[in-house]
Formats: C-alpha cells, sequence, structure tokens
C-alpha cells in the first residue's frame, strides 16, 4: 500500500470518545452515511411505538372486548320495578288511650327519617320473611351487579345506617310486619340473622330510594332478573312500609293489641293443655273415675280375680315342682317305675301286662328246652323289647312333667306381673277422680279469661281502625317492570377503551423495556456511530415486492446470495446503498480493505460481507472476499466452494497465495479466499506478521478486499485484524442486539486503534419506520413499469439493477 488514506478520529478532551456527534463544537471532518443528529421526539415517534405492536394492542383489545361481550352477553337480563308511595306530614291528632293523652305535632325531621327508615335493613328483614326469599333460590342468583363505585358507594351508606340502627329497638315493627308468622323476627337468634345478610345485601344493593323533587311522593325501585319478583319486592317493600308506619303512630294501643294478643295465645295453649289432660284422664281411668257409671268397680274386680288365679297358680307350681322333685329321685335310684304318674300311665299298664305274659311263656318252655332253644331265646328279645320301651316312656313322661311346672311357673309369673298393674291402677283411680275435678275447675276459669280477652281485643281493633294515620299510601304500585339492563353496549365500549389504553401502555411499556437497537435514531442516540446501510428482514422485503411480478429462478447458491438475486428486492437495493457508503467513507480514494465483523454470533456478518463484495464486484472492480474466521468459517458454504486449502494453508506456509484465490463462476471479478482447515491457535495465525504480508500481496491485486472475521465480542481475531485494514463495518441485528453488548465491541475496537465505518443494522422489521416508506415506494416504483421490462433480456434487468 503506497498510501495511507484511511480517516483519523478527531481528538475529543478529557478522552471521552463516546460523545455523540452533537457534543463536537468544530466537526472538522464529513463522515459520509447515514450518522445522523438525534432529533427530538415527536408525535410521530409515538406513533411509531404504536404501529410497530399494533398486533400485541389489537390482540388485547378483541381478547378482552371478546370475554366482556361474551361476560355481558351470558348476564340476564335485568328488570326494573317502581312504586310510588306518597308521605304527607303528620297531621296534629289527639290519640287517647284511657286517660294518657298523646298529641302528635309536626316534626321537622320526619321527611329524611322516613326516607331513612325505607332503607332500614330491619324494613329489609321484614320483606325477605314476608315474601319468603331466604327460601327462594333464584333470589340471590338474579340479583343485578352494580358498578364499582356504586358498590361503594351503598357500602359506605350501609355501614352509617347500620350505625344509627343499633341502639334503636326493633321489637314492634317486625311483629307488626310479619303477620303471616307473628313473632318470628323476635325469635331470630344470632346465627338466623347471620344467614339472612346475604339476602339484605342482595335486596340493599339493587334498591333505590329516589324522592321526587318539590313533591311528597318516594319511588321505590327495585332490580332484578325476575320481572314478577322485582315487582313483588318493590310492592311488598311499600306495604311493609306503611304497616311500620301505622304501627308507630298507634305504638300505645298497638301495644296494647300485642299484650293482648299474646295473652289470648297464651290461654289458649292453657285451655288446650287443660282439654287434653281431661281427655287422656277419661281415656286413661275410664268409667272408673266415675263411681256412678256401669261397670265402675271392673278394676276392682278384676284385681280381686287376678289374686286368686296368682294364688292357684303359686299352688300348682308348688304341687308340680314336688312331683317333678321325686320323679327326678326315682330315676337317680333306678326306680322309675315308683313314679305315680308313670305307674298311672295306660301304655305302661299295657307294657307291663305284656312283660307278664312273656315271662310265663318263657317259664313254661325252660320246664322242656334249655335256654338256647330258639324258642327261648326269640320270647326272651321279646322281653328284652319290652322291657326298653317301658324304659322309653317312663323317661318321657319325667321329661313332661318337668314342661308342665316350666309352664306353670310362666303362668304364675304372668298373673304376678298383671296383679301388680291392676292394684296400681286402681290406686291412682281415686288420684284420678281428684286431679279430674281440678282440670275442670281450671277449664272453666281460663274460657272465662279468654272470652273477656277476645272482648278486649275487639275493641282495641275497633279503636286502631278510627284513629288510623293515613299519612302514608301506595300512590302507584309497581305496572310491569322495564328492561334496564346490563348496559351490555356501554360496558363493552369501555372494555374495549380500557383494553385499547392498556394495550398502548403496555405497548410504550415493552418499548422502554426493550434494550436493542432497532433504528439509525437508536444507533445514533446509544452507539454514537454513522449508519451504514439499514437491510430489511427477508419477509419484510418479499411483503414490500408483494402484488409485483417476480422472476423465477432456479437458486443453486446459499440463502446470502440469493437476497439480492433479484435485482429489485429491497434487500438488494439496501447492499447499494451500503456499497455506497463504503466507497464514499474514506476521503481521497474508497478503502480497499474493510472488516466485517458482528458484537455477537449470529447477527448477520457473513451474509453481509457476501453480499458486500457481490455488490462491488457489480462495479467492475476486482474484489476479494477473505474468510478470516477461523473458528466457524462459513464463507464457502455460501459460494459452494470446497475448504480444502486457505488462510490457514498460506499463514502456516504451506502454499503460495497464488494456490489460495477461487473464482465465482456467476460473478468473474469477484474471488474467493476461504479459511482452510480450523486450526487450534486461530488468534496467533491471525496476529503474525504473515498476515500483514498476505494483506499487503491481495491489496497489490485486488482493489476491494472483504474480510469475514469472528464476532468481536466473543474472541480478539476482530481486534488483531482490525489494526491491519482501513476500516471496519460493524453488523448489528435489528431488534436483538443489545445496546450495551454493540457499545462494549465497539470500545473493544476503538481501544486497539481500528476506524470503525459505521454500522450496518440488518434484518430490520421496517413496518413502523420511516424506512418503510421510503423502501415500500422503492418497491412501488420499480412494480409501475414491471410489464416492460419482463420483455427486457437478463443481461439488460441486471444492468438496469445496477446505479
Amino acid at each position: 500500500m503506497s498510501q495511507d488514506n484511511r480517516l483519523l478520529p478527531l481528538p475529543t478532551p478529557a478522552g471521552n470518545i463516546d460523545r455523540p456527534l452533537r457534543d463536537l463544537t468544530q466537526p472538522a471532518v464529513q463522515v459520509t452515511g447515514s450518522y445522523s443528529l438525534p432529533e427530538p421526539t415527536h408525535l410521530r415517534d409515538y406513533l411509531n411505538i404504536v404501529l410497530k405492536r399494533k398486533w400485541l394492542i389489537l390482540s388485547l383489545v378483541t381478547v378482552v372486548t371478546t370475554l366482556v361481550a361474551i361476560q355481558m352477553y351470558r348476564l340476564p337480563s335485568i328488570y326494573e320495578a317502581k312504586t310510588t308511595i306518597q308521605i304527607e306530614p303528620k297531621r296534629n291528632a289527639l290519640i287517647k288511650t284511657k286517660d294518657i293523652v298523646v298529641n302528635a305535632g309536626a316534626d321537622p325531621a320526619y321527611w329524611g327519617t322516613q326516607l331513612k327508615l325505607l332503607e332500614n335493613p330491619s324494613l329489609l328483614r321484614q320483606v325477605i320473611m314476608r315474601l319468603g326469599l331466604q327460601n327462594n333460590p333464584s333470589f340471590l342468583g338474579g340479583q343485578s351487579r352494580p358498578s364499582i363505585f356504586t358498590t361503594l358507594r351503598r357500602a359506605f351508606s350501609r355501614n352509617k345506617a347500620q350505625t344509627n340502627e343499633q341502639p334503636q329497638p326493633a321489637d314492634g315493627g317486625l311483629t307488626v310486619a310479619n303477620e303471616a308468622a307473628p313473632g318470628d323476627e323476635l325469635k331470630l337468634t344470632p346465627e338466623q340473622l347471620k344467614q339472612l345478610e346475604p339476602y339484605e345485601d342482595a335486596l340493599a344493593g339493587n334498591l333505590t330510594v329516589d324522592p321526587v323533587e318539590r313533591t311528597s311522593l318516594v319511588d321505590i325501585h327495585f332490580k332484578h332478573t325476575d320481572p314478577e319478583l322485582a315487582r313483588q319486592v318493590a310492592d311488598t317493600l311499600a306495604a311493609v312500609f306503611i304497616e311500620n308506619d301505622r304501627a308507630r303512630e298507634s305504638k300505645g294501643t298497638e301495644d296494647m293489641k300485642v299484650a293482648t294478643a299474646r295473652q289470648i295465645t297464651d290461654l289458649q295453649a292453657q285451655i288446650a293443655e287443660l282439654e287434653k289432660k281431661r281427655t287422656d284422664a277419661l281415656v286413661q281411668s275410664g268409667s272408673a273415675v266415675n263411681p256412678e257409671a256401669k261397670g265402675a268397680n271392673v278394676t276392682v274386680e278384676r284385681v280381686a280375680m287376678l289374686s286368686t288365679e296368682w294364688l292357684n297358680a303359686q299352688n300348682e307350681v308348688t304341687k308340680l315342682q314336688s312331683e317333678y322333685d321325686a320323679a327326678q329321685k326315682a330315676q337317680a335310684a333306678s326306680d322309675i317305675f315308683s313314679i305315680p304318674k308313670v305307674q298311672d300311665n295306660k301304655q305302661i299298664q299295657d307294657l307291663q301286662i305284656k312283660l307278664a305274659a312273656l315271662n310265663e311263656q318263657r317259664v313254661a318252655l325252660l320246664k322242656q328246652y334249655t335256654e338256647n332253644w330258639p324258642a327261648v331265646q326269640k320270647v326272651e328279645a321279646q322281653i328284652k323289647q319290652t322291657e326298653d320301651a317301658q324304659q322309653k316312656i317312663a323317661k318321657a313322661i319325667v321329661i313332661g312333667m318337668g314342661a308342665s311346672l316350666d309352664g306353670a311357673k310362666k303362668r304364675a309369673a304372668s298373673l304376678q306381673a298383671a296383679y301388680y298393674k291392676e292394684r296400681s291402677a286402681a290406686q291412682a283411680q281415686g288420684i284420678q277422680v281428684i286431679g279430674l275435678s281440678n282440670v275442670e275447675q281450671q277449664l272453666t276459669t281460663s274460657k272465662q279469661m279468654l272470652s273477656t280477652l277476645l272482648q278486649r281485643r275487639q275493641e282495641l281493633e275497633t279503636a286502631d281502625i278510627e284513629g288510623q294515620s293515613n299519612n302514608v299510601i301506595i300512590q302507584t304500585p309497581a305496572r310491569t317492570p322495564q328492561l334496564v339492563g346490563p348496559p351490555r353496549v356501554r360496558n363493552i365500549i369501555i372494555a374495549l377503551l380500557l383494553a385499547l389504553g392498556a394495550g398502548i401502555g403496555l405497548a410504550f411499556l415493552l418499548d422502554y423495556l426493550d434494550d436493542t437497537l432497532k433504528s439509525i435514531e437508536d444507533v445514533d442516540r446509544h452507539v454514537h456511530l454513522p449508519t451504514l446501510a439499514l437491510i430489511p428482514a427477508p419477509r419484510e422485503a418479499r411483503r414490500l415486492a408483494f402484488g409485483r411480478t417476480a422472476h423465477v429462478h432456479d437458486h443453486t447458491e446459499s440463502t446470502a446470495l440469493a437476497l439480492i438475486e433479484e435485482v429489485r428486492s429491497p434487500v438488494a437495493e439496501a447492499y447499494r446503498h451500503l456499497r455506497t457508503s463504503l466507497l464514499l467513507s474514506s476521503a481521497g480514494q474508497p478503502p480497499k480493505t474493510m472488516l466485517v465483523t458482528s458484537s455477537q454470533p449470529s447477527e448477520g456478518k457473513t451474509t453481509t460481507a457476501v453480499n458486500t463484495a457481490m455488490m462491488l464486484a457489480q462495479t467492475g472492480a476486482e474484489v476479494l472476499i477473505l474468510d478470516c474466521d477461523l473458528r466457524r468459517p462459513r464463507v464457502h458454504m455460501h459460494f459452494n466452494l470446497p475448504n480444502t486449502r486457505g488462510v490457514t494453508n498460506y499463514l502456516s506456509g504451506e502454499i503460495n497465495v497464488s494456490e489460495l484465490i477461487q473464482t465465482y463462476d456467476k460473478q468473474p471479478n469477484l474471488k474467493v479466499i476461504t479459511s482452510g482447515p480450523v486450526p487450534p491457535n486461530a488468534a496467533e495465525l491471525l496476529g503474525s506478521e504473515q498476515m500483514r504480508r498476505l494483506l499487503q500481496l491481495l491489496g497489490e491485486q485486488f482493489t476491494h478486499i472483504i474480510i469475514d472475521s469472528p464476532p468481536a465480542i466473543s474472541f480478539t481475531d476482530a481486534s488483531i485484524l482490525s489494526t491491519m485494514v482501513d476500516g471496519v463495518v460493524l453488523v448489528v441485528h435489528g431488534g436483538r442486539s443489545s445496546r450495551a453488548v454493540v457499545r462494549r465491541a465497539k470500545q473493544q475496537l476503538l481501544d486497539v486503534g481500528a476506524h470503525i465505518f459505521g454500522i450496518v443494522l440488518n434484518n430490520v422489521k421496517l413496518e413502523g419506520n420511516d424506512y418503510y416508506y421510503g423502501y415500500g415506494y422503492y418497491s412501488n416504483y420499480y412494480a409501475h413499469d414491471a410489464d416492460e421490462e419482463e420483455t427486457s433480456g437478463p443481461a439488460q434487468a441486471r444492468a438496469g439493477g445496477q446505479p
């Protein structure tokens, strides 16, 4: 190299080499490229963030809105019933209760008190019990769902109502309200009251008391999914409220009525109990209670009869026991035939006669024959058989005597129990006669008192009707409830707006948390290096060219060369822009040796090096691409060339330079030197003097040399090679490379004195960026004359693609 025309870095004060260009007050050297001063944030930048995340926002909006819409239409319809009541001020009236006169004058707090009483939990419990809502499973399931603000407001309001209600007694109101079941409210235990709380909350949550301005009317609104139930609750609430109001107006009379009713109930229960006692006494004692009745002494006669039978049974047991004991003794002494019952048995007597006859016959035979004579032996056998039969019958008789004894004992015990029972009944008859007389007397007295109380209650009811207050009346009962909810359309629109806001907020949050380089502005702001080119992602380039007639090629080369095979594609144009930036990056003459590296693997440095070399070769210059990535060589794969010999062979002194160079058939002025076998000491080989000599020799033969190297962060190879070339091209994967990693790679190169031409932002998603419109215009510009250019030859099409 005869002359070194590389740009020298501008000295900066305090050695701050990372200062942005806007901080340099005297930029002495103008760098050609896309490096520009960072612009202030505009509204367009925020719009780009939203457009970049539009699918996330649309997905969130769609999912949330759909779920809310499904939920809204799953909810049952809500109906509102309205009952209007009229509350007039209390009239000045005199209520006389015996000798006490109460003056019920006007109360200035009357109107507010009435409105609060309409929402009183005690009133709600009365309505629940009146309608049996605690036994209606559809009541809780069909309640409307108020908004959060309404729930909070009602919750605070309800707490205050409960606080004011605690010191007030609720006995009278609950008793009057529950006419169908008097006293139920009073008998509710704390556990039962707690069980009613969900129903009270549901009733209060769907109830609205709305006074009509400048009138004495109050509208009672109740919402529920069951229109008929909504109407019943509204009307019942008004009716119970009116009953309670009238009860409060005539509290003295009402207390007397309650006390009288309680006394009547107690007397009725007492009379019923006395009647039952009288009936039970008559049924149990029968006619014995009345000595003059027929058969009055039946119990006494039965006692005498049972006593006689019991004594006879005991005598029978004694007799049978003695006979059985004697029979047992005779049987034990083998003198069973001495038992009288055995002797008296007809079978025993017949067998005895038969036995005597057989003995006489035996004696007669023995006079003529011996004992062994057959006739004698036959008679003896009959004698033996007869004696055995006697023994069997005698034993059976003894067993029968024992059974008779057991039966006699059971009969005696049964008669004994019956005797004692009848004797107790006979003794109680005298007591029952006296008790029945007392019951008759108490029954007569209670009936007289009940008659007096019934008359008193009738008088109280008549007086109550005459002095009844009608200042609260139902003006308009609930008619057909109106459909009021749920507000499906409103809620869906709110959900859509909230989801849209959340999606936009999430988009800005993700953009804030995103630490990658995605645009030229990011490079300018965070890395402070010029951007040489912006390479769109292949799928973005295909989308930009969608709709334009594309030429179909039989691709035999790798993906890297396929990206620029279509000369009119946005990717090819981006690499042409990179070529122009590199040719104008040095003052005096274009750079000869250029190192292409990246901060980390898989950022597209090899693809960038291959396509840059191809674009430089299309200008007619002699271009060489040198694969110095001795760790993971890939250049030979993109050109479908063998890698049996290469840089490592030369650096090892095995072959000459001329033997290294390989030609790419489709571009004759583009030469390739592959890496060769992977060595164990790549850094030592690249840092040797032999490597400098290789670059010097190649520089004399070629106009441009593109060098591919390993990533700068991972290995020192890039730092070593950067000191031997005119400049370095740092490839950054758009949307994936971290700002900190790129800054570290930049600093590492600058620390060894490398000259960085700039950054190639590779594989960038153009959607949402200003560059999208530029490349889209470029694609549409070519598409405008696509039909005319299809008639041109391939050579003309390629020539037209070159700048």
